[in-house]
Parts: C-alpha cells; sequence; structure tokens
C-alpha cells in the first residue's frame, strides 16, 4: 500500500491540509456540521505552540497530501509528578486508503518520534465514539499497545443566535423547541454591579495567569502545568485564534477567559467561540455567573452564534448550567499512549487541558 507514499515531516501546505480534511469530513459526516479544525490560521498556530516541526506528520504521493498528524508538547502533573507528553490531535486521512494501512503507519511514526527521538512519557488523544480514529484505535488496544481509557467528555453549548444556528446546524423543530423552553436563545441580563472588571488581557498579566492556571496542579487528577509565561503566551494571546479576558478586581488579576475561535462548517459558514483555559475558583457562585453572562454579551458582539465547553472536570460548572448552558448529545473519550513503562495511569475525573 505504501508503495510511491512518503510519511515526513508536515510540509506546511496548509490550503492543501484543508481541502483534503475538509473531503474527508464531509465522505464521513455527510451533510452534518463540523468545526473546521483545519483552518490554516489554526494549524499554524498550533505548529507555533509545538515550536518543532518534526511533531507534525504527514503521508504525500507525489505533491498530493494523503494524511495528516499533529502532536502538540506539554507538561502535566500527575500524581505528585510532573510528566513530559503530547497532545495528539487532528489526525485525518483520504477516505480511499482508511482501510490500506496509512492511518496506522501514519500513528506508528509519531509514536515512533514521540517515543524514541524525543522520549515522552506519555501520549493524549481524544476519540469520538463512531468516529473512523475510535475503531482505529481499537486495532492498536487490540495487538496490545499501552492505551489507558482516561475520561468520557461530553458538550456543554450555549446559543447566542438561534435562527442562524437553527439553519446552519439544521436544527429540528423539537431541538429548537427544547433551546427556547430551556431559555438558552436569550442573552442573560448583564449584571455591571461590584467591583469585578472583565476586560482584554494584557501581557503585563502573563506572570500573574501562570499562578493561577498551575493551581489546578495537585487539585485536578490530570492537570497542565505552565513552564512561564513566554508558553502561556503563545497560547493565549494570537488574535483570529485564541483570545483572553482578564478578570481584574482592585486591579489584581483574579481569573481569565480564553477561548477559541472555531468556524463551524453546516449549511452555513458560523463563528463559534469554544473556552479553552478557564480559571475562576476564586470568585463567589454569584461572581462566576455574573462574569460569563457578561463574556456571553462579549462574544455576541463579536459575532459569535454561540459557545462550547466540555465536562473537563477541572471545575465546578454549575455557574454554568445557571446562565443557561445545555448538555448536547455528543461525547468524546480521552485516552492516553503510555511510553513510560513506570508510569500507571488511571482513569480520571477531572483533567485540565483543551479539548482539539
Amino acid at each position: 500500500m505504501l508503495n510511491g507514499i512518503s510519511i515526513e515531516p508536515f510540509r506546511g501546505d496548509l490550503e492543501a491540509l484543508e481541502k483534503m480534511a475538509h473531503q474527508a469530513w464531509r465522505d464521513e459526516y455527510e451533510a452534518a456540521s463540523f468545526p473546521n479544525l483545519y483552518r490554516p490560521a489554526f494549524v499554524r498556530y498550533l505548529m507555533e505552540i509545538a515550536g518543532d516541526p518534526k511533531h507534525f506528520v504527514a503521508a504525500y504521493k507525489g505533491d498530493e497530501i494523503l494524511a495528516f498528524l499533529g502532536n502538540i508538547p506539554r507538561t502535566f502533573h500527575y500524581q505528585g509528578k510532573d510528566y513530559r507528553a503530547i497532545l495528539s490531535c487532528l489526525l485525518v486521512s483520504r477516505k480511499e486508503y482508511a482501510r490500506r494501512g496509512l492511518a496506522q503507519a501514519v500513528i506508528r511514526e509519531a509514536v515512533r518520534i514521540n517515543q524514541e527521538i524525543a522520549h515522552y512519557d506519555f501520549a493524549l488523544l481524544y476519540l469520538e465514539s463512531g468516529h473512523r480514529s475510535s475503531r482505529l484505535v481499537d486495532k492498536f488496544k487490540t495487538e496490545g499497545q499501552p492505551l489507558q481509557f482516561l475520561k468520557k467528555m461530553s458538550v456543554l453549548g450555549r446559543v447566542l443566535e438561534l435562527d442562524r444556528v437553527a439553519y446552519s446546524e439544521n436544527l429540528k423543530a423539537w431541538e429548537r423547541a427544547a433551546i427556547k423552553i430551556w431559555g438558552a436563545h436569550r442573552l442573560p441580563e448583564p449584571d455591571w454591579s461590584g467591583d469585578l472588571v472583565l476586560e482584554e488581557f494584557q501581557e503585563a498579566d502573563l506572570r500573574a495567569a501562570v499562578g493561577l492556571l498551575n493551581r489546578y496542579a495537585g487539585k485536578v487528577e490530570l492537570a497542565r502545568v505552565w513552564l512561564g509565561p513566554e508558553e502561556l503566551k503563545k497560547e493565549i494571546l494570537h488574535p483570529g485564534v485564541s483570545s483572553t479576558l482578564a478578570v481584574k478586581k482592585e486591579g489584581r488579576l483574579v481569573g481569565l477567559l480564553n477561548y477559541l475561535e472555531h468556524e463551524h462548517l453546516g449549511r452555513s459558514l458560523e463563528r463559534w467561540a469554544w473556552l479553552n483555559h478557564l480559571y475562576l475558583d476564586s470568585l463567589t457562585p454569584a461572581e462566576k455567573r455574573q462574569v460569563i453572562n457578561r463574556l456571553l454579551h462579549y462574544l455576541y458582539s463579536r459575532g459569535m452564534v454561540g459557545v462550547v465547553e466540555w465536562s473537563k472536570g477541572y471545575y465546578s460548572q454549575g455557574f454554568l448550567y445557571r446562565s443557561r448552558f445545555f448538555p448536547y448529545f455528543r461525547h468524546v473519550n480521552l485516552l492516553a499512549w503510555v511510553f513510560n513503562p513506570e508510569l500507571i495511569l488511571k482513569p480520571v475525573k477531572g483533567v485540565y487541558e483543551v479539548q482539539i
């Protein structure tokens, strides 16, 4: 099968990758809506975070890209120790190669890089039930590879523009009715009282933000650890892709809200905000709801039609439900491919990491 096909570092042909990925997703989901995770600006953002181009692997036949996989280095805290890890994401391949071993070959090359060259302890991967990638990973588990289930995550959503969402997502009448009954189609009344300020995040706040986010280490079973302000800056300050708001009290940073701007491709193209890095633990329940309601108005003013979050379990999400977020019937499973033979990962209730 691999005759005439090379597996090598991604050449950076972002537009060709996006075109190939769109066709692969259309083949699998047909007319359903899906997020454009292969938007060139988003993939470029991930590559800048990763730094080393060897972590992005692709398969080519001549000049044509056939498959792709991204690996993003990070540090995690687990059971009192820090570990070097990889977030593996964006696996995609042409449909005609789905049962011919190409995706497996790309994964094996990525594992070789992670295990033999970079010496990472484990890799994390999100798998959607029923997706080709889930069936593919099941094959690796069957052959005895050290894959460990960690957590099941469901989607929380909040609609800001119901008519546009209903058209793009082709919502059924009962789905529209359910959203209206829950009250998730109306913007909440913003509360401007109190001494909390929600403003654009500044580089001067990076060091304080690292201190806040690193508090999750030890509190959450598996938690991302930030090694310094520059690492955090790459991820939360990237115009057009990753935006951040600071929550301040008396001029002091007490929280932050980071989100990714994703284009969802359905019957129309619509922009959604995916909550990414969030810290509001120092606020009261009333203050949390106040901040989220202000965020919803801010996102609406920026042209977002809705908000997405996942049940990652690293913070209590009760205030989201009070702001009319609702569970959506879709979930992903978080798994780990363990490279370090001395590391034993177990299922966790909470994980602080982004969902890609």
